[in-house]
């Protein structure tokens, strides 16, 4: 069953009446500016860069001392079945 729509109740407004302004008031309890928050997401940013970039040098160093001493390691080993025909 289909309610018929409610016609909106008239208090002799119209819509001009009805509209919201900004008004501008001063002294507000602002306690962070904008700018503030936005040096500090830079900040954030370049941290998580800078750091992401450190990170990685170190694991790519790792990796590479830790190929380096697997072919040294396969260097000094003799081959499988004597290595020789």
């Amino acid at each position: 069953m289909q309610q018929a729509p409610q016609p909106a109740p008239s208090s002799g407004t119209t819509i001009q009446d009805r509209s919201a302004q900004f008004v501008a008031t001063s002294g507000g309890d602002e306690t962070t500016s904008a700018e503030v928050l936005l040096v500090v997401a830079y900040l954030a940013m370049w941290f998580l860069v800078l750091a992401f970039v450190a990170i990685s040098f170190r694991r790519l160093a790792r990796l590479s001392e830790r190929i380096d001493s697997l072919e040294a390691a396969g260097r000094t080993q003799p081959e499988p079945g004597g290595g020789e025909q």
